[in-house]
């Protein structure tokens, strides 16, 4: 399914290319200073709500269903667990992204756990070498449906926290080209605002009922993502980066991780046919 298989000169990692297995162990193979942007949209630890619990007792304590919201990983980590994943993931990010590489890193909250996404940005912004340059909204076509709550809005939003090194806050990289220089010298750019409407155009599965949008991925890497550079995912589930980057025709190439296996064959097929598509 690779529509070009390179290996650069920093590591041994194929481009183009889903690798099953979990993040950590793919970041532990990928060179330092290596990828060029890293684009996700990670577990948003939302699992562990009363419907992600059967009714089945072992040994005086009720035991976890397979995950409704994807086919392997179970999104059911204790706040603490999931706070402190999340700085150990930024740390291998920390060593893999190049120089002036940005992170857009999509996240929502849960019903239950309104807190818990803001708690993980301030952890980052304490505890890594990391801040946040900028807020961007993702305006959905449709909303997550919520009528049942007489005080919570319905959600029709989520974000993506542009997250860069903080040495890097003045020179990380973005496509914004100069449009006109004024008489005193001052330098005008294009404009990307920081609210951008798409719809959830990927498919949800059996295997993943909370899949990203190819439309979204494909806006946030024509703002960020360099021409003819490396992207990675760390949680590619059914493709959807891959997908972005492939469209893009920018000559984009990507690094996924996938612990799933069905669905790294279900993005894998995704990958063949958009390169079908774009050789007709």
């Amino acid at each position: 399914f690779i529509k070009t298989a390179m290996k650069p000169r920093e590591h041994n990692m194929d481009i183009n290319k889903i690798y099953n297995e979990d993040c950590f162990s793919t970041m532990e193979k990928i060179g330092s200073n290596t990828i060029d942007t890293i684009l996700t949209s990670p577990p948003y630890n939302t699992g562990g709500r009363v419907e992600y619990w059967s009714n089945t007792i072992i040994e005086g304590k009720r035991v976890y269903t397979q995950n409704k919201r994807y086919d392997k990983f179970l999104d059911t980590q204790t706040e603490e667990e999931y706070l402190n994943w999340s700085v150990k993931l930024f740390n291998g990010y920390d060593k893999i992204l190049k120089t002036n590489g940005v992170i857009l890193y999509n996240l929502s909250y849960g019903n239950e756990n309104p807190n818990t996404m803001w708690l993980l940005i301030a952890k980052l912004l304490t505890e890594t070498d990391f801040m946040v340059a900028d807020c961007i909204v993702w305006k959905k076509s449709s909303a997550l449906p919520n009528t049942t709550s007489k005080n919570k809005l319905t959600r029709i939003c989520e974000f993506v926290f542009v997250i860069v090194r903080k040495s890097e806050f003045k020179t990380f990289n973005t496509n914004k080209k100069v449009t006109t220089v004024s008489i005193k010298g001052q330098n005008f750019y294009s404009v990307f605002y920081n609210i951008i409407e798409a719809k959830n155009n990927d498919k949800s599965t059996k295997l993943n009922k909370a899949t990203f949008s190819t439309d979204f991925a494909k806006s946030l890497l024509d703002m960020y993502a360099m021409d003819n550079s490396v992207v990675y995912d760390s949680f590619m589930g059914t493709g959807t980066v891959a997908n972005a980057c492939i469209i893009s025709e920018r000559g984009l190439g990507f690094i996924g991780s996938e612990m799933s296996e069905k669905q790294c064959e279900y993005a894998e097929d995704r990958i063949l046919k958009a390169n079908i598509n774009i050789a007709n």
